[in-house]
């Protein structure tokens, strides 16, 4: 396809078959969004998997200085990929690197629940129409289907989490928060063994059997976990949140509910630490992983992870 960029044009990729394929049905409230308020647009619908990437990389290649996602934390993750790998080919310093942006109309919406973005299509468009960003971090995970490297702004989990969103995203068509709680069952009926991992921060390491690792740069994942209940988008750290020693099946229930409200750092089961390079090694290819919800691994050895702190200009409220 060709694209023209114009000086104000906003660039919305938009993902179909987001939210179970109920976002394609926002796309005439979008348009006629910016079309009443005068502001130039280029709509582009995603066709299959990593679409969204290619798309923003061209985009910013071309010209456009507003990217933006329409659809859930997948979609933009991809974008973010796009915006941050087309910015580093052209060699743009942060003054002159796109501005990005997000329509929440996914199943999830986790990183727009934390960075006060609103679900409301209308409140969402004008948002984005006063352009007004702050400098976010974002990370970039290596390992598993991504060696070469994959671009995330909302966290990485690895374990019961990830488990628990790759069965709800496999129903056809339940969507939201009752497609999490049911995965959550079928994962409890099939409890995992802790995995025994190897973890370095910067230059110090550990050993740990464990069930469940979340790399938070947001605090939300799967529609309902606050996974990472201290964490900052823009505090140049990704905090680290893990099961310190093996969940009892018999216990998970009283942990899980911890999550819910984002206590599970008041036991004595979790810990935190912060960093902005994390190494996650497992004897075998047992790692179960996601960077924003987005397959990473059902079996890897290893994953390693970067934070750029405060290299991604993003629209959102304060």
């Amino acid at each position: 396809m060709s694209y023209i960029a114009t000086e104000s044009a906003i660039f919305i990729i938009l993902n179909p078959r987001a939210a179970k394929g109920r976002a394609l049905r926002q796309r005439q409230a979008i348009e006629s969004y910016f079309s009443k308020e005068n502001i130039a647009v280029q709509l582009v619908l995603t066709e299959k998997p990593l679409d969204a990437v290619q798309l923003a990389r061209e985009a910013v290649l071309k010209g456009f200085k507003t990217i933006v996602a329409a659809g859930g934390d997948g979609t933009l993750n991809e974008v973010v990929d796009g915006v941050v790998r087309a910015t580093r080919e052209l060699g743009l310093t942060k003054i002159d690197s796109p501005v990005v942006g997000l329509i929440p109309i996914g199943r999830g919406n986790d990183f727009a629940y934390f960075a006060k973005i609103p679900k409301n299509v209308k409140k969402a468009c004008a948002l984005i129409a006063n352009a007004n960003w702050n400098a976010l971090d974002y990370g970039e995970l290596f390992g598993g289907n991504f060696p070469e490297g994959r671009c995330f702004i909302n966290g990485v989990g690895i374990g019961i989490e990830p488990m628990v969103n790759f069965i709800a995203s496999d129903f056809k068509r339940i969507s939201g928060m009752l497609s999490y709680l049911l995965g959550f069952i079928k994962v409890l009926m099939h409890f995992p063994d802790p995995m025994r991992v190897t973890i370095r921060n910067g230059s110090e390491e550990f050993v740990c059997d464990t069930q469940q690792i979340s790399l938070c740069n947001g605090r939300r994942m799967g529609s309902m976990f606050i996974m990472g209940p201290e964490a900052e988008l823009d505090d140049g750290l990704l905090d680290v949140v893990y099961a310190n020693k093996p969940v009892k099946k018999n216990e998970i229930m009283r942990y899980a509910l911890r999550f819910f409200v984002g206590s599970q750092l008041k036991t004595e089961r979790f810990s935190l630490f912060r960093s902005t390079d994390v190494t996650i090694t497992a004897q075998d290819e047992i790692l179960v992983c996601h960077a924003d919800g987005e397959e990473v691994s059902r079996a890897c050895s290893s994953i390693s992870v970067r934070l750029f702190p405060g290299e991604l200009k993003f629209i959102r409220n304060l």
